[in-house]
C-alpha cells in the first residue's frame, strides 16, 4: 500500500470513529445545554486526536502485514492537483452546509446550540467527502 492512500485510510478512520462517537453521545441536539456542548466539542477534539494516533499505529501495522513493505512517499505535480480538487470539494461542501445552518437559524428553525453542532458535523461531512474523493483519484 502507498503511503498516499494508507494516509487517507486513516484520516477516514479517524472521520468514522469521531462520527460515531458523536451520534452515540448526542441524544436530542435541540435540548443540550451550552456548557454541555462545549464539554462534548472539546471531547471531540481529543477523541479525534487519540483516534488518529491509534488508527496510525493499527492501519501501518495491518498494511505493513497485508502488503509487506510500506511505499516511501512521493509527490508530483499530480498529487498537488489531486489535493487542490479535494481542498475545493471541502470548502463547496462545507460552504454549502453553513449557509443552509445559517438560512435555518435565520428563519427561527434551529437553536444556536443545534447551529453549532450542526457546523461541526457540516465540516465532518466534508473531509469525508473529501477523503473518498481522494481515494478515488488514488485509485
Amino acid at each position: 500500500m502507498d503511503a498516499k492512500r494508507r494516509k487517507v485510510f486513516i484520516s477516514l478512520a479517524t472521520s468514522l470513529v469521531v462520527g460515531w462517537w458523536l451520534v452515540n453521545q448526542v441524544g436530542q441536539w435541540d435540548t443540550i445545554e451550552t456548557a454541555a456542548l462545549g464539554q462534548l466539542l472539546v471531547k471531540a477534539i481529543g477523541i479525534s486526536i487519540l483516534a488518529s494516533i491509534v488508527s496510525s499505529i493499527v492501519i501501518t501495522i495491518v498494511a505493513g502485514l497485508i502488503w509487506g513493505k510500506v511505499e516511501q512517499d512521493v509527490t508530483d505535480e499530480r498529487d498537488d492537483e489531486i489535493e487542490l480538487y479535494v481542498m475545493r470539494l471541502i470548502l463547496v461542501c462545507f460552504s454549502i452546509g453553513l449557509i443552509v445552518v445559517f438560512a435555518m437559524m435565520g428563519w427561527q428553525q434551529l437553536a444556536a446550540n443545534t447551529a453549532l453542532l450542526s457546523i461541526f458535523a457540516c465540516m465532518y461531512i466534508a473531509n469525508l467527502l473529501g477523503d473518498l474523493l481522494k481515494l478515488f483519484w488514488y485509485r
